[in-house]
């Protein structure tokens, strides 16, 4: 066997077994191409790596198999592992499409850990607990281990044939409600039996009524319910500034008083009266003391009656004095009213009113 090596006087050694055997070159440099066969070894002292030469034609293409401290290695083939136990002391683990589990018996029968196409960086964080993980694949109670899960607490049916997903939950939560008698539903007529506490509260949205019919609403006043803006609550002030009197009438709006003031009994002297509004004729009955009325109506623009019925009047003397009249002047008035024609025929006489002639007292003969 030959043994060919070059070494010294030269920074490329090459060393080689036999004459067709593989080289391992030793330089900072890429051996030269046309030196290099596929598999020469070429320890790269410049970068501290382990290379292995493939060669196609004049093209040779190093691939790293080792570099100092057991760093990055590229294995192009497949790599069997064959102890019991393989420790990775990494952060991360790249697998391209699928980690195939075998199982604790070699057969054609293996567990494949796959994943679709991410969209985008994906994480699963496996929770710090023992147990299995719950596929989303049709699966049945015995499946599971029986550590799994709480036969009676995690299933909806007493013979632990229905799991209970979030989904089937609310399906049955739903259907629960809807057959339910004593549960009050967010939409919809309502009837409710018995007692119900509402601790924070109801409200009704605009629009919305509130019906009590024949019931008795306890623990409820004004102080509770805002005003509205027309019909607004009663208030001793609300009540008093709604009063107005006039008159002889006087109210008083602080404290709600009503008061009347009686006319006058003395004498009043009116100056003049520039207009005057007549109801009923004033009565005054018999006047004790002498008395004077004087009255100023003004200009008359038209024809116009006033008539006064002063009752008696009584002189000094505690006589009754008649109203004095000539026959021209005694007036149309109502029958019994008596007067003193003072220019009548046979003198002056009491005369009367019979509704349509002034007749003499004497002899009921008409007054001239």
């Amino acid at each position: 066997m030959a043994v060919f090596m070059n070494a010294k006087g030269t920074q490329s050694s090459v060393f080689q077994m036999g004459k067709r055997g593989n080289k391992i070159f030793g330089s900072t440099t890429t051996p030269t191409a046309s030196d290099c066969s596929t598999g020469d070894l070429w320890f790269d002292v410049s970068n501290n790596q382990t290379k292995i030469a493939s060669k196609s034609g004049d093209t040779v293409t190093w691939n790293k198999i080792l570099t100092e401290n057991f760093g990055d290695v590229t294995i192009t083939g497949d790599l069997t592992v064959q102890g019991t136990t393989t420790t990775i002391n990494s952060t991360t683990v790249e697998v391209q499409n699928a980690m195939v589990f075998e199982g604790a018996t070699a057969d054609a029968h293996e567990v494949t850990l796959t994943t679709v196409d991410p969209t985008a960086d994906r994480t699963i964080t496996l929770p710090n607990a023992s147990g299995a993980l719950v596929l989303s694949g049709a699966i049945g109670v015995s499946d599971l281990a029986t550590t799994a899960y709480v036969a009676q607490g995690e299933t909806w049916n007493s013979d632990d044939s229905e799991l209970a997903t979030s989904g089937r939950i609310d399906q049955m939560i739903g259907t629960e409600i809807a057959n339910s008698s004593v549960i009050m539903h967010t939409t919809g007529t309502e009837t409710m039996g018995g007692v119900k506490t509402f601790t924070d509260g109801v409200t009704i949205p605009n629009g919305g009524t509130l019906t009590v019919s024949s019931a008795t609403v306890t623990g409820l006043s004004s102080d509770s319910v805002t005003e509205g803006s027309t019909n607004l609550y009663y208030s001793n002030p609300r009540a008093r500034a709604a009063i107005s009197v006039a008159g002889d009438l006087s109210y008083n709006s602080s404290t709600g008083v009503v008061s009347y003031t009686a006319p006058s009994t003395g004498t009043t002297n009116v100056d003049k009266v520039t207009a005057l509004s007549f109801g009923s004729l004033t009565d005054y009955d018999v006047i004790t003391t002498s008395a004077t009325l004087t009255s100023d109506f003004g200009a008359i623009g038209s024809t116009g009656n006033t008539e006064n019925d002063h009752g008696f009047i009584f002189r000094d003397s505690g006589l009754p004095q008649l109203p004095s009249y000539t026959v021209a002047t005694l007036p149309d008035t109502v029958a019994g009213d008596l007067a003193l024609c003072t220019d009548e025929t046979g003198g002056t006489s009491v005369v009367f009113f019979d509704g349509t002639n002034w007749r003499r007292m004497a002899d009921r003969a008409v007054a001239s």
